[in-house]
């Protein structure tokens, strides 16, 4: 099977590319682990490399999104030429956990060596963890140190002391 090739690219360098996944907020962690075992089997087949993958966790959208408001959030970070993307993006329109997707081109003509090697199992099982981030407003109130009556009092007479010499002036 032969590639073809954009005419812009250089000779035994590869493209790096960014890519967010937003997937519905019900997914499991097992849900995550079946999508990247797809990406990576696609990205072997495609001669293309996983750099990074980070799970940024559930967050709110900042609108409606296929009928959700929050959803789980997948940064992917490889290298391959410009068809891998356009068979990694067609694979998501496929997969009904992802509500949204984004691919960037990073840098063009990059050196695979250049780059650190592939992503760990470790670190594609960190990927998987599903983690929240979204924090109450009525708790970021409450997690406030209490202050005590000798700090407020300390506070006073300082304020005090300014606002006198704030008057002889």
């Amino acid at each position: 099977m032969t590639l073809t090739r954009s005419y812009r690219d250089q000779v035994n360098n590869e493209r790096e590319y960014e890519m967010i996944t937003i997937l519905a907020p019900e997914t499991t962690s097992e849900d995550i682990k079946v999508i990247q075992r797809r990406v990576l089997d696609l990205m072997e087949r495609k001669e293309g490399r996983l750099l990074a993958l980070e799970n940024w966790g559930r967050r709110r959208l900042a609108y409606t999104v296929r009928k959700h408001r929050k959803g789980i959030y997948l940064y992917w970070r490889f290298l391959g030429h410009f068809e891998l993307v356009a068979e990694i993006e067609r694979l998501m329109r496929m997969i009904e956990k992802v509500i949204r997707y984004m691919s960037i081109l990073v840098d063009a003509n990059v050196d695979p060596n250049a780059r650190p090697e592939s992503v760990t199992e470790e670190q594609l099982n960190q990927a998987a963890a599903i983690q929240s981030f979204d924090v109450p407003e009525h708790e970021d109130r409450e997690q406030r140190p209490a202050e005590t009556d000798e700090e407020d009092a300390g506070d006073a007479e300082a304020a005090g002391e300014e606002s006198e010499d704030e008057d002889k002036e």
